[in-house]
């Protein structure tokens, strides 16, 4: 018989199952803090960065 089309197992009692919970109880994070907020600067200030960096390393090279 093919590995795919054997059956499974079935849990034998009610304690052999997973528990049910709750969202926030699986999460088992703090969801806040506004840290959408500080992902959000630090990428605009690394894009500002590295914007930055571009035009000093390569913005003005006359001649060239």
């Amino acid at each position: 018989m093919d590995a795919s089309r054997q059956p499974r197992p079935q849990p034998r009692s009610p304690e052999d199952r997973a528990p049910i919970v709750s969202g926030p109880s699986a999460r088992q994070g703090v969801t806040g803090h506004n840290v959408r907020y500080v992902l959000g600067f630090s990428l605009a200030a690394v894009v500002i960065a590295f914007i930055i960096i571009y035009v000093l390393f390569f913005g003005s090279h006359p001649g060239v």
